[in-house]
């Protein structure tokens, strides 16, 4: 910790634990939505301070534990329904920032000015979330041999960096494949094996097919902004339709 707050890396490595779905790219989509409202350091990094971590643990919660769509979180944290904590932080929401990247940025009113508000977006933000391993790095990042991570990378579960090459020692990593990995590795500790996940990867790719035909006009547009922000929607609510049809399917054995 820096004088009192944690960088976006460091918030993301103290509540992995808790939230190993968690990535930088979630941190900042949060973000552009107006949920948190980290400050900023004179050359653009991001300061969270507790208050900050408390809030937005408390909103990763609210979705993992009571499958609340974003849009009740943030009605939540604007009426002061939720913990003091989590309302220091922030308060009342509000619009996002200007230059908040993420895998799926908000959606802006018009595609015309799509184009420049990506290079606007791309060249605000450093580049906080960049990660590259080599297979021996990742192993060693996880706690598991080359040997484990080539089995990873074998199932699907993981994949080198677009362009670093395929196997072996010219392979990188980002960190998707390490957060991958790190799950994998947690699941393990579950008495769930890494061949046992491969249902994920072909569930994944199916899922991935859907989208690309739903969302598949604006993919032809070219509307980059207008797509990452359809998609991010589409996946949350399928993420949250997910977990209520396991919950209602494991509710026997819980009940």
């Amino acid at each position: 910790m820096n004088g009192g707050h944690r960088s976006i890396g460091e918030v993301l490595s103290l509540l992995s634990a808790e939230h190993p779905d968690l990535t930088i790219s979630k941190i900042r989509f949060l973000e552009s939505q107006g949920l948190i409202a980290p400050q900023r350091t004179p050359s653009g990094y991001r300061k969270f301070f507790e208050t900050d971590i408390d809030r937005l643990n408390w909103i990763l919660v609210q979705q993992r534990d009571h499958f609340l769509p974003l849009k009740e979180i943030k009605r939540r944290l604007v009426a002061g329904e939720v913990p003091p904590s989590a309302l220091r932080s922030a308060a009342g929401g509000g619009d996002a920032p200007a230059g908040t990247p993420s895998l799926f940025a908000a959606r802006h009113d018009t595609e015309g000015d799509e184009a420049d508000s990506e290079d606007a977006v791309g060249a605000a933000e450093p580049a906080e979330d960049t990660v590259t391993l080599t297979a021996g790095e990742l192993a060693r990042a996880v706690g598991s041999d080359v040997d484990h991570i080539y089995e990873l990378q074998r199932l699907g579960l993981i994949a080198p960096a677009s362009g670093s090459g395929g196997h072996g020692t010219e392979a990188v990593f980002d960190q998707d494949a390490l957060l991958a990995a790190r799950t994998v590795a947690a699941l393990a500790e579950h008495g769930i094996a890494a061949r046992n996940l491969r249902m994920f990867k072909v569930a994944a790719d199916r899922e991935a097919g859907v989208y690309e035909q739903l969302l598949g006009p604006l993919m032809a547009r070219g509307a980059t902004t207008r797509l990452r922000s359809e998609l991010s929607q589409v996946v949350e609510l399928t993420e949250t339709l997910h977990r209520l049809l396991l919950r209602r399917l494991l509710r026997p054995h819980l009940d």
